[in-house]
């Protein structure tokens, strides 16, 4: 799940990645339900704000929550695969 704001996941994103602002996490959380027992990856730019929504998420329930150390960044620099919209 890509935290980040939709401007930037536009201009490209981890290959899959569902957007979801940080922003508006707690009005649709819904959209993630079916997953709740599922591992749940998030990321934002670097790293540092995914954590706010990884809490955010556990307090509503889902059980395995992970924070993408170094966020979109570190996945660039690592020459992952990403795509654009």
């Amino acid at each position: 799940v890509d935290l980040r704001p939709a401007a930037d996941y536009a201009k490209g994103h981890i290959l899959g990645a569902k957007s979801l602002p940080l922003a508006e996490l707690d009005k649709r959380t819904g959209e993630l339900e079916k997953h709740k027992a599922k591992p749940v990856i998030l990321h934002c730019a670097d790293g540092g704000r995914a954590g706010n929504g990884a809490a955010l998420l556990r307090k509503a329930g889902f059980t395995n929550v992970v924070n993408l150390t170094g966020g979109y960044g570190a996945w660039l620099q690592a020459g992952l695969p990403v795509e654009k919209k």
